[in-house]
């Protein structure tokens, strides 16, 4: 059986995979609430990183009538603290304040001890003493102390580059090392967290942000939608989100990908029963395979489309040629 018209004919116009497309849903729900309507309906939340995507949340808002506020995909992780050195997840054991972490200035994913050996969560950008790790000394204090002030990652490429990295300690020991050698304020020490990301785990690299926004005013602001002002609805900003507590109840935007069905039209040359369910079956699998060693199957089916007798398959009349003389040519749609 010959397939390489099969090959030639499906690879020229299958479509390749889709962008996402948005949907407004105007019956108030608290974020996690929004997030599984989402992706019991949808895809996910709605995920909104360049102008081409705010036109199209814009247009759907437009073509409803909206102007108010939508829960979007971000949502700060305020669980996901791990170490400099090993990228390892804080474990059961630490020594934080007793009201920490608490994100008080909305971009705390930092980690400072304070001279009682307490931690606090501090912006990354503040300049403050650090400690450093250093697995090449012999003897079991292995932290060096640095009075020069820096900030988190100015701290880290430090000790990354004159040590092994910032310290971590991972027990009352280790704690009571790093303690014993502060005599004031407060010093980085290794732990940090991610920060906001999007619900469909998509690249959070350039969220935009109203302006000082996040800013934790409610004290437990980590989720994010998408401002009244991107849509008309008062006042104007270069940034298009803000942060607030994930109970409150608003409006939000699902995520699509939209169906686009393509038929085709493909002809076969065969002496077997091409409408045999094990030929049919054995010539869409050869299709399949074909599509995606090139790349084309990504988000995309393949199914036979049956006439209204059932069949898939007909005959078609057609002059005969050098090549197609002893052959019967049937055509299908798929």
């Amino acid at each position: 059986m010959d397939l390489s018209l099969f090959q030639l004919l499906l690879v020229t116009v299958l479509p390749t995979s889709s962008a996402y497309e948005y949907r407004l849903i105007t019956n108030v729900k608290s974020w996690t609430d929004a997030q599984a309507y989402c992706r019991e309906h949808y895809v996910d939340l709605a995920t909104v990183e360049n102008d081409l995507d705010l036109g199209r949340i814009q247009r759907e808002a437009q073509r409803l009538g909206f102007t108010s506020e939508a829960w979007v995909g971000l949502y700060n992780d305020v669980n996901s603290w791990r170490c400099s050195r090993g990228e390892v997840p804080l474990g059961s054991w630490s020594k934080w304040e007793h009201d920490q972490p608490n994100n008080r200035f909305g971009k705390d994913e930092c980690v400072t001890i304070q001279q009682d050996g307490t931690w606090f969560d501090f912006p990354c950008l503040t300049q403050t003493f650090f400690i450093c790790y250093d697995e090449t000394i012999s003897s079991t204090d292995k932290f060096v102390f640095y009075s020069n002030e820096k900030s988190f990652k100015e701290a880290q490429d430090y000790c990354r580059q004159k040590h092994t990295d910032l310290a971590c300690p991972t027990n009352d020991n280790e704690n009571t090392m790093i303690k014993s050698k502060l005599y004031y304020g407060w010093s980085w020490i290794g732990f940090y967290r991610e920060a906001w990301k999007w619900s469909d785990k998509s690249n959070n690299s350039d969220i935009k942000w109203l302006s000082d926004k996040p800013d934790n005013t409610g004290g437990n602001d980590n989720c994010g939608y998408v401002d009244q002002s991107v849509f008309g609805g008062g006042g104007t900003s270069a940034g298009w989100f803000d942060d607030g507590d994930c109970l409150n109840q608003r409006a939000f935007f699902c995520q699509y990908v939209p169906k686009r069905k393509q038929v085709v039209r493909v002809v076969v040359q065969s002496g077997q029963d091409v409408n045999d369910p094990a030929v049919k079956a054995a010539l869409l699998e050869k299709i399949q395979q074909t599509l995606k060693e090139q790349g084309l199957m990504e988000n995309a089916t393949l199914r036979w489309k049956e006439q209204s007798d059932g069949t898939v398959f007909y005959k078609q009349k057609e002059k005969k040629s050098e090549n197609m003389e002893n052959n019967t040519v049937t055509t299908c749609e798929l």
